[in-house]
């Protein structure tokens, strides 16, 4: 289809830098230009410029200039009708073959393509973040088979037109700027296509630490980009209800969360512990059940409930799994439906209310 610009913004440094560059060198599509820019570069980064400084186009900032700044400026400087961008800690699938041919052809009848991600399994963590990434690749492919459009992507990984690129006016200064552009591209009537033959690799954080670092900044930038954009988010929603079902993937926890919170108890319970209650009053050794009975009763009730909506997204996700060529293993997607999800929809949870009623409490290390 042409010259593909290939964008890779790194802050300091990345261990996976090298080998990505490699990857991409080796790539047998000729018609290909690199650049990697960086902000702060650290000695490592600089080291990386006497390997591959014939071959790779390096913009060096001495100061954090943020992501969507210096792609902007960058993309002004390319000449590619193509326009690839890559996060620096992401690793192509070298079995896939002929990457950037696939994401070229993609692009024939599509404006914008984004790759499909899976995530390096080398913590038990990272194990259990990529069901997250199982969650995030269905909803998008979702998006991609039944609308030909999307509300928003993961930018760890996509390719765009340029002039698709240019009509959205390049990526706006936000935190999740590939949430921002998702949205604009849906409202542009952009088609939207999802990439299963090509697979990158990203690496998850490193710790449980890091894991709230990240996602604090994931949940602040999806309650500003709710913020920002609510009323166009409705209009959607009124025209495309179905798009609510895509809430099921990204938060598995949601459904049982919301029956605990919304449904009442069952009638015959409330009737068992109003009989009790009653018994009692006459009946003293009836005082033991009728406190078993207050609270015991309930917590049966949400533990059967968890357990059948577990049983069903157990199902439902080892289908996509096969479906998305994800591993999968019914034990990590326990620890991931019970303990982790929950972790990441009160965080999101926690940053939409956050920002509701504390705005200036928000405070991330992140440049825009």
């Amino acid at each position: 289809m042409g010259l593909i610009s290939i964008f890779i913004p790194v802050y300091r440094e990345s261990d996976m830098l090298e080998d990505l560059l490699e990857d991409l060198l080796e790539d047998p599509y000729e018609d290909k230009e690199i650049f990697v820019i960086i902000d702060e570069p650290s000695l490592k980064s600089l080291r990386l410029i006497e390997k591959f400084g014939g071959n790779v186009n390096f913009v060096l900032n001495g100061e954090r200039r943020g992501k969507a700044k210096v792609l902007n400026d960058t993309v002004e400087d390319s000449s590619g009708d193509i326009l690839l961008f890559l996060d620096a800690d992401v690793a192509i699938d070298r079995e896939s073959g002929d990457f950037l041919k696939k994401v070229s052809d993609s692009l024939e009848k599509a404006d914008i393509v984004e790759i499909k991600k899976g995530v390096v399994r080398d913590s038990i963590l990272a194990r259990i973040v990529s069901y997250d990434y199982l969650g995030f690749s269905s909803t998008n492919w979702f998006f991609s088979r039944f609308l030909g459009k999307c509300l928003g992507f993961n930018g760890a990984a996509f390719a765009i037109r340029r002039e698709a690129f240019n009509s959205l006016g390049g990526f706006r200064r936000t935190i999740c700027e590939d949430l921002d552009m998702g949205l604009r591209s849906f409202l542009k009537d952009l088609k939207f296509k999802f990439l299963v033959d090509a697979n990158v690799y990203t690496k998850a954080p490193s710790s449980w630490r890091e894991w709230f670092k990240q996602r604090k900044r994931w949940g602040i930038g999806a309650a500003l980009w709710l913020k920002e954009n609510y009323r166009s988010l409705l209009g959607i929603v009124r025209e495309y209800p179905k798009i609510l079902l895509s809430l099921l993937l990204l938060f598995p926890s949601l459904p049982t969360a919301m029956s605990i919170l919304i449904i009442p108890e069952d009638i015959y319970v409330k009737i068992a512990y109003i009989l009790f209650f009653i018994l009692s009053t006459r009946a003293s050794i009836l005082l033991p059940p009728t406190a078993f009975a207050s609270t015991t009763l309930s917590i049966i009730k949400n533990m059967l409930m968890t357990v059948s909506s577990l049983l069903a997204y157990l199902s439902l996700f080892y289908i996509l799994a096969q479906k998305m060529n994800f591993p999968f293993n019914p034990l990590e997607f326990t620890f991931y439906y019970l303990i982790y999800s929950p972790l990441w929809l009160i965080t999101v949870a926690a940053s939409i209310a956050r920002l509701l009623l504390k705005p200036e409490w928000i405070n991330i290390d992140w440049k825009v």
